[in-house]
């Protein structure tokens, strides 16, 4: 569903909610909207986690939200939001952050109950999006300045949340721990959210010096977004910090990247689709190397990594493939499918 949609059927509540005095600080709230961004079979899909029926996985009536609104909020102006996904089972605002989130007129909104032990499709992420579609309602937000963070294990899936939904996240703070598209944990989004993340998302990774493991888990992270030309990445090395959420100053500085990201040129950008285009007929070529051998077998496997690769970029060609084999046509014949029009 379109984020267009998505505000058209908020905005009644939203312009209500307006003419009344806001709530501003620090408060636990529960939210009467849901949103149909997060029905299970619409996160399935979109985290490519399996095939659920559609439906609700949570009431949000039920649930509780930790959400601060910096005081100087009056509805005069939008403000941007960023939705907090913690490791543990609270969604308390992080100790010394007011300052940071006053300066960039962000709001915070994190759900309890969204811990590292509840399931990402069926509660972590469904409640992630109506955190972010109760602020909507109540408030005047600037969706260009929507963005999904966390910490830990909350990094991870709010790195699956940025791709995911790169239509309705401009970008991510992922601290400590995430995982990278194109890679056997996180596959490249739908080709046009992958090309929203190319064109306006900005990320930001951060690790801490004594954090040894997790440094190695985000350095592959960045270099997988790099890899597939999502350029606009700010990766925070913290000197002699280990495993913790991120103290006021690189808050602070995440911020700013994410508000006002670097450029890219246009000379970096070439040279990346360049680089990019290179891989991609490397690993076709494999591809139809193991079906001119007649291993059918092999040619599935490369098929598959080509997928896990390139996501959307693999079309048309790994489709084809595919058919040509279930079709029980001989490999090496299928070699030359992607030359055929479909």
């Amino acid at each position: 569903m379109s984020r267009l949609l998505i505000c058209l059927l908020l905005s009644g509540v939203a312009t209500v909610a307006a003419a009344d005095a806001p709530r501003t600080g620090t408060f636990t709230v529960s939210f009467s909207q849901s949103t149909p961004l997060a029905d299970q079979h619409e996160v399935a899909e979109r985290l490519g986690m399996g095939n659920l029926s559609p439906g609700a996985s949570i009431a949000p009536s039920s649930e509780t939200w930790h959400v601060y609104v910096p005081e100087a909020y009056s509805g005069s102006e939008p403000y941007g939001v960023l939705v907090w996904v913690s490791p543990s089972d609270s969604g308390e605002l992080p100790h010394g952050w007011q300052s940071a989130l006053k300066g960039h007129k962000l709001i915070y909104v994190a759900a309890d109950r969204s811990g590292n032990s509840q399931d990402v499709v069926t509660r972590r992420v469904p409640l992630a999006l109506m955190g972010l579609a109760g602020i909507e309602a109540d408030y005047k937000i600037d969706i260009s300045r929507v963005y999904v963070g966390g910490f830990s294990g909350g990094g991870v899936t709010a790195s699956h949340i940025a791709a995911g939904y790169a239509d309705i996240f401009a970008g991510g703070l992922f601290v400590s721990t995430s995982h990278g598209i194109g890679t056997p944990d996180m596959p490249v989004p739908a080709l046009e959210r992958y090309r929203l993340m190319q064109g306006r998302g900005r990320y930001v990774f951060t690790a801490g010096s004594e954090e040894t493991d997790n440094q190695i888990m985000t350095t592959r992270a960045v270099d997988a977004f790099r890899a597939l030309c999502v350029l606009r990445v700010d990766y925070i090395h913290i000197a002699n910090a280990g495993h913790g959420n991120l103290e006021p100053g690189p808050l602070e500085r995440s911020l700013r990247y994410l508000d006002g990201p670097s450029a890219v040129g246009a000379s970096e950008s070439a040279d990346c689709e360049k680089q990019l285009g290179e891989r991609r007929a490397a690993t076709l070529a494999a591809v139809r190397q193991a079906l001119v051998a007649g291993d059918a077998a092999r040619a599935k496997e490369r098929i598959g990594e080509f997928r896990t690769a390139f996501g959307p970029l693999a079309e048309p060609e790994a489709s084809r493939f595919e058919s040509c084999i279930a079709a029980g046509t001989a490999p090496a014949a299928c070699a030359a499918t992607d030359t055929v029009a479909p």
